[in-house]
């Protein structure tokens, strides 16, 4: 096996987790975030509206996913954000106003009167209901994705990186036919990693996401009652749209790479047939030019 073929096979390995990779960037964004939250965080159960349901879901997708250069400012804004959403749905004539509980509303009056800050508020709030906020042990779990995510980056954009420089070397060296592999092997790989996913996820969503969790965080730090403010933003629905997202992004990304495979694969045998044409042209003439010499 030459060294091209090794690269090649190396690169459909690289690639075929840099399409997840892209996949996983098509899920941060703060339109999908958006979208899904605006179909599927209905509030019906909550003590906030559907629109402030929407809202929160994209500052904590910000808190969550964004790198930040203070984490504590970052608690501040988005308890901040919670707390002020938390007067408005409970303010008298408020559509939720009867789902706050007097108690809910006199811990927003006394803290505000106190002068608190807004991560006091807020944790004062959710010590009533984490109905009502984001307790310290969802903004803990979401510090840690933080954590996961800003980390992991880097090493992820790499990886994409020397994708991208082992297709430009075999396309440099005119090794088409190795490139061909390379881009259309990826998409492949991809493929079945995630028909394998796919099944297991209809068969078993919440065993899939369990296991999903469990290979980055502590067992029973993900887990949050079904009516927590948290959940309220994020139900099941809304992590099964970002798997879809997740899928049809790579998968998309993953069909240009492998149309871009089957254009280089028709390069390579053209390239093939003109070896093949110039070989026998070359033998053509050093057949004359033996008949001629032996004259």
């Amino acid at each position: 096996m030459g060294s091209d073929s090794i690269l090649a096979g190396i690169g459909a390995t690289v690639l075929a987790v840099t399409l997840l990779v892209c996949g996983f960037a098509a899920c941060c964004l703060p339109v999908t975030t958006a979208s899904l939250a605006g179909a599927v965080s209905t509030g019906a159960d909550s003590p906030y509206t559907h629109e402030q349901l929407v809202e929160l879901a994209q500052e904590t997708r910000a808190f969550t996913v964004d790198a930040h250069s203070s984490m504590e400012e970052a608690r501040e804004s988005l308890a901040a954000d919670v707390v002020a959403a938390a007067r408005e749905a409970s303010a008298e004539g408020a559509p939720k106003y009867s789902q706050w509980t007097q108690k809910a509303k006199q811990v927003l009056g006394d803290v505000e009167g106190e002068g608190g800050t807004a991560v006091a508020t807020m944790d004062a709030l959710a010590k009533v209901s984490d109905r009502y906020a984001l307790d310290a042990a969802a903004v803990s779990h979401l510090e840690d994705c933080n954590g996961l995510i800003t980390g992991l980056s880097s090493y992820l954009g790499m990886i994409g990186v020397a994708a991208l420089i082992i297709a430009l070397v075999l396309g440099f060296r005119k090794q088409f036919a190795a490139l061909a592999f390379m881009l259309r092997m990826g998409p492949a790989l991809l493929l079945a990693v995630l028909v394998i996913l796919g099944l297991w996820g209809v068969i078993d969503f919440n065993g899939l996401f369990a296991a999903f969790h469990s290979l980055f965080f502590l067992e029973g730090t993900w887990t949050f009652n079904y009516d927590s403010l948290l959940i309220s933003m994020y139900p099941i629905d809304f992590w099964m749209g970002m798997g879809a997202v997740w899928v049809g992004s790579a998968i998309g990304v993953g069909l240009l790479c492998f149309a871009a495979g089957c254009l280089f694969a028709w390069k390579a045998q053209v390239q093939h047939r003109e070896l093949e044409e110039a070989a026998a042209a070359e033998a053509a003439r050093s057949k004359k030019r033996r008949k001629k010499g032996r004259r």
